[in-house]
């Protein structure tokens, strides 16, 4: 990943703030989907407009996505409403499962059974057959942020990923234990931002999508009838 920055014209304050937005949904939703390249579902499709009123909130200065179809069709529409060209890595992509890619986890258990329950046993220090290891990825995704924390203009900068992506970036934000990291909340087309001053990292916001913008805001208003 080179990081030649594709700008916005809007001013921003001196931060660096990293808003990892995950995918839209795929038809692949519940199975192994790593390095597979499934496009958007028809629901996931649906869900673009939502997903640009949450990138609304933070507003970015330039647009990463990892080069896989969905989140290519995910920051392509979000790239156009804000006037933005987009740059793609592969560095970006999602954990890859090698041989489980496209399973079910019970079709997992069916055909690596011994896998399957080393898996569980050691979650997440098992590679999978074929597949990437979990300190693979955490380098990788560590590699990414201190890229984009070195090179980044201050402002927002959005990076349009996977789950076990951004899951492994707020781990390392925050010191969470490996075997915990099933615990960080991820949902399709939710964004969680990280924010570097200086040589600190910390997590701002955590798996927020407009429809928790929204009712927060309707809480708000009830609690103040």
């Amino acid at each position: 990943m080179t990081l030649t920055a594709v700008k916005n014209r809007q001013s921003c304050d001196a931060t660096i703030q990293i808003a990892l937005l995950r995918h839209a949904q795929t038809d692949l939703h519940g199975c192994f989907c790593g390095h597979s390249d499934p496009s958007l579902s028809v629901q996931g499709h649906d869900q673009i407009p939502s997903v640009i009123r949450s990138v609304s909130q933070v507003v970015p200065r330039a647009i990463w996505s990892s080069d896989l179809r969905r989140a290519t069709e995910t920051a392509e529409p979000i790239a156009k409403h804000f006037g933005l060209r987009y740059a793609t890595s592969p560095a970006l992509r999602e954990m890859n499962f090698g041989l489980w890619e496209g399973l079910a986890w019970k079709e997992v258990e069916l055909q690596y059974p011994d896998d399957a329950r080393a898996w569980a046993k050691f979650f997440p220090h098992h590679r999978p057959p074929g597949g990437e290891s979990f300190l693979e990825l955490q380098a990788r995704v560590v590699e990414q942020l201190e890229q984009l924390g070195k090179h980044a203009e201050a402002g927002c900068t959005l990076v349009v990923t996977h789950a076990g992506f951004i899951r492994t970036a707020v781990a390392w934000v925050l010191g969470v234990p490996d075997e915990r990291i099933s615990r960080i909340g991820q949902n399709h087309g939710a964004l969680t931002t990280l924010e570097k001053l200086e040589n600190h990292w910390s997590v701002i916001a955590l798996n927020v999508n407009a429809a928790r913008f929204a009712d927060a805001r309707r809480r708000e208003t009830k609690d103040q009838l």
